[in-house]
């Protein structure tokens, strides 16, 4: 691709010095200015959040773990008590 561009004099400045600092030539000092932006875009069609999420959000989601459906009744088989204080009955 062939570029045509005039630039404000501190750009102008700007782009001189990063050609002697990275001694490299205008094609390549742009090519590292492009992926440098490229890399902070956000990829095509991302939102903050997903749809999903904020639907989630919106009705007080707060999380999920797959484990025991009978775990609200069996959860004392498995709650370590040895660091428990008082008096054991």
């Amino acid at each position: 691709m062939r570029i045509d561009a005039e630039l404000d004099p501190i750009h102008s400045e700007r782009l001189k010095t990063l050609m002697e600092r990275l001694k490299r030539p205008l094609p390549e000092v742009l090519a590292v200015a492009i992926d440098a932006a490229y890399g902070e875009l956000a990829p095509e069609g991302a939102t903050e959040d997903s749809a999903l999420f904020e639907a989630l959000e919106s009705i007080g989601f707060v999380g999920c773990v797959d484990d025991d459906p009978d775990l609200s009744a069996t959860y004392k088989t498995r709650v370590d008590f040895s660091a428990k204080s008082g008096v054991k009955a």
